[in-house]
């Protein structure tokens, strides 16, 4: 993300109020990736270009194809709402109704917007840590598109293609994707650990498009929808002797939306109807024997309207209405829960230099009851290129279905029906800079997320009647600082820096686990020959993550290792229309986990050819 330099266009952002808004005036603390920052990665997973986000920690449990999710502020994995194009896809089956991040390939992605902080009052109660929001592309002008394919390390190709454009004058637009990843892969039980040598493969098929068609000049129909579909590899556990060449599991992802928005009083009003889907399965295998069998799926309803009395303030309200359901061979009756949520917010600005927001939530919870939150935000502009921000937020998460009613390796009570739900308090206050007309961008921020009852596996009581999920006593604090800062050096020279300390403890003092204290990138990015070219650096770093090693007896705490991480992406325009990219990953060979006993890759390279049309 570029610093706004004088005189240009100020940037807009939706997902803090769910209208667009200047990302001047918002008081929550929000980072944007745009289609062209994604595009210097030359990435393959979303995963990938998040990491270098401040207050953002990822992990995955080995190659690709196996478990990975992203962490904000400190919260677990399924304090982390996903939308892509609208569509709420995280999993009802999954243990915590998280999203599993390591079957989500970039297709045409075109913009990441991530808020940070309880996000319960526009979003509900699964967005505890914040909001990943992905946006694809829509389609505008003439036909244009890519075709690429690619060969690299472990085995792996990849290739696929995208295309975009508009129609009549741009009243439709349309943009569809398509890739295919099959990779040999490497042990997911780490190979410096003895008995681990066979590799864990991964295929994965993905495509998607959304379409946005305008019935009349007041009425815009919307479109959108994935797919993915595919196996991928693992072993039976991280640590020693873990390797197990036959287990795996085959998935299906697939979520669609459709919407119409409504806009009348000369933009004025403006209002949205829509019903989304997203259903997954996983079917687990073990030497071509059939394994353990897992189905999600949430339906929403949801609507809501945004009033403009005058330019400098909004009114939105909104309701939805939401059914979670999972299912698993353990239990083929399953089982659902509804949740219905009404929500409100204004958002104010006086003088010019001064922006508040005050929103309020109301969820009815088929199972707890109702249960409120709120937030506040404010911005303030005290001096040119300024901005003092903050935001005071509530949070509420009700245990999921599978920490509740789940079944799991033999274990009827892997579940724990007697769960308190999770609540939760969020408070953050920073101080941004811009500086030399624009061409910098300093960001400052302090933050602290109190959380009553969060609940969490615990793995010491695996296989005895105990539950395997409890509430931790008492309340969990998660606080540090976040920094940040977007330097563009020269014209062809950009700098991006994110830095993020973090301490994560329990009410004795106790730290968690799995939440690294120190998490730092560094992105340089250098446009060459007037564009034909372009060289990407990434230097990133995370440290002091506590786990726990369960191959003694008794279980012992450890802490991981403090990678250093060097990645490389490269273009090189060969003739209009034909580039030629490379991708590297850890040049410099650093030997690390982001789990205890599960493997990472070594220096890794890929080559491709792309097509633009």
């Amino acid at each position: 993300m570029k610093a706004a330099g004088a005189g240009e266009v100020p940037e807009i952002v939706v997902t803090p109020t769910r209208f667009p808004t200047e990302l001047g005036r918002v008081g929550s603390s929000v980072s944007v990736l745009t289609g062209e920052d994604i595009a210097r990665r030359e990435a393959q997973f979303a995963l990938d270009v998040l990491s270098s986000l401040p207050g953002l920690a990822t992990q995955q449990l080995g190659p690709p194809g196996t478990s990975s999710s992203v962490r904000l502020r400190g919260q677990g994995p399924e304090g982390t709402l996903l939308l892509i194009d609208g569509i709420e896809v995280s999993d009802p089956a999954q243990a915590q109704t998280q999203f599993d991040f390591s079957q989500l390939l970039l297709g045409s992605v075109d913009r990441i917007e991530v808020l940070r902080g309880s996000q319960s009052v526009l979003y509900g109660g699964d967005a505890v840590g914040g909001v990943v929001n992905i946006l694809t592309e829509r389609g505008r002008g003439a036909p244009h598109g890519a075709l690429f394919a690619e060969a690299g390390s472990f085995g792996t190709l990849t290739g696929g293609g995208r295309i975009a454009g508009g129609l009549g004058a741009d009243r439709i637009g349309y943009s569809a994707y398509a890739q295919y990843l099959v990779s040999d892969g490497f042990s997911a039980a780490d190979t410096d650990l003895p008995g681990n040598d066979e590799a864990d493969g991964y295929e994965n098929s993905s495509f998607g498009g959304r379409l946005d068609a305008v019935l009349t000049d007041g009425a815009l129909l919307k479109l959108a929808g994935r797919f993915a579909e595919g196996t991928a590899s693992f072993d039976a556990c991280g640590g020693a002797f873990c390797d197990d060449p036959d287990r795996g599991e085959h998935f299906v992802q697939i979520a669609g939306r459709a919407a119409l928005e409504l806009t009348a009083l000369e933009g004025a009003l403006t209002g949205e109807v829509g019903i989304g889907h997203a259903g997954t399965e996983h079917e687990g295998f073990d030497d071509e024997a059939r394994g353990a069998l897992y189905r999600g799926a949430r339906t929403k309803i949801d609507g809501h309207a945004t009033w403009l009395p005058h330019p400098d303030h909004a009114i939105l309200l909104g309701a939805e209405t939401e059914l979670e359901a999972a299912e698993t061979d353990l239990d083929p009756d399953g089982s659902d829960i509804r949740i219905d949520g009404y929500y409100a917010l204004y958002q104010g600005t006086f003088g010019g230099i001064l922006t508040l927001s005050a929103g309020g939530r109301i969820d009815d919870h088929e199972t707890f009851g109702s249960f409120s939150t709120h937030r506040f935000t404010l911005a303030l502009h005290p001096l040119p290129g300024m901005k003092i921000h903050a935001s005071q937020s509530t949070g509420f998460r009700a245990p999921s279905l599978f920490e509740l009613f789940g079944a799991c390796c033999g274990d009827p009570n892997f579940g724990n029906p007697a769960l308190d739900p999770e609540e939760s308090r969020s408070v953050d206050a920073g101080v941004e800079q811009t500086l030399w007309s624009g061409r910098a961008r300093l960001d400052l921020t302090w933050f602290r997320i109190t959380t009553r009852n969060e609940i969490i596996f615990d793995g010491t009581v695996f296989g005895d009647p105990s539950p395997n999920y409890v509430n931790v006593p008492g309340r969990t604090r998660s606080e540090g600082i976040e920094a940040s800062a977007d330097l563009r050096l020269t014209g062809a020279l950009d700098l991006r820096l994110a830095y993020t300390v973090n301490e994560v403890t329990a009410d004795d003092g106790r730290r968690l686990q799995n939440r690294p204290r120190h998490v730092g990138s560094a992105n340089l990015n250098a446009e060459l020959w007037e564009g034909r070219g372009n060289v990407n650096l990434t230097l990133s770093y995370f440290a002091d993550t506590l786990d726990t090693d369960f191959s003694t007896f008794p279980a012992r705490e450890v802490k991981l290792e403090d990678p250093l991480l060097l990645s490389l992406a490269a273009r090189l325009a060969l003739r209009p229309g034909v580039e030629a990219y490379l991708r590297a990953g850890n040049l410099l060979d650093a030997d690390y986990q982001t789990e205890f006993g599960y493997g990472t890759a070594g220096p890794s390279a890929s080559l491709g050819l792309r097509l633009t049309l």
